[in-house]
């Protein structure tokens, strides 16, 4: 009769290099539970076309409560800088993204 040693218990604590949605699975399918989705393609497409419409109409509110007193090209100008430097922030966001995906999955 062989004895086989018996296995060390794991860790119940996290591991450091799992991301942290994957951690937290129970409480993304719990939010997804909630969240109503397009019944079609179509719909989804007029939604967020709505969604990015009112987006556009917030930010240009804004600018103008901003400065109150700017004609309506400086406005715009404003506008225009202020959708680059989100653009450059989302860029920065996208290359960590994927320096983080290759880390995490090695793609």
């Amino acid at each position: 009769m062989s004895r086989t040693k018996p296995r060390a218990k794991r860790k119940k604590g996290v591991r450091k290099n799992v991301p942290i949605w994957l951690r937290r699975l129970d409480q993304v399918r719990a939010e997804l539970k909630g969240t109503r989705f397009p019944a079609s393609a179509q719909e989804g497409f007029r939604q967020c076309a709505m969604l990015s419409a009112e987006a556009h109409r917030w930010l240009q509110q804004s600018i103008r409560a901003a400065m109150p007193e700017a004609r309506a090209a400086q406005v715009e100008v404003a506008r225009r800088r202020l959708l680059a430097r989100l653009d450059a922030a989302e860029q920065r966001w996208l290359e960590r993204w994927r320096e983080e995906r290759a880390r995490y999955f090695g793609c």
